[in-house]
């Protein structure tokens, strides 16, 4: 990752479809918040990623 980035750990997150788009509404522990527009096709290919990471996770555990 970029060294500009700041890392967040989630707090709560919410998620809800807006128009032609997905909004997810997130706040961090420190109380930073956040809202995030995306494209369908967007969270496909981040859920398909976020599948694969807790498959594998899985496949660990056993």
């Amino acid at each position: 990752m970029a060294k500009d980035v700041t890392t967040y750990t989630i707090k709560e997150a919410l998620a809800a479809r807006v128009d032609d788009h997905v909004e997810i509404a997130v706040e961090a522990e420190d109380g930073t918040k956040l809202k995030l527009k995306a494209k369908p096709d967007q969270l496909d290919a981040l859920v398909g990623d976020l599948e694969a990471i807790l498959d594998a996770d899985d496949g660990d555990a056993a």
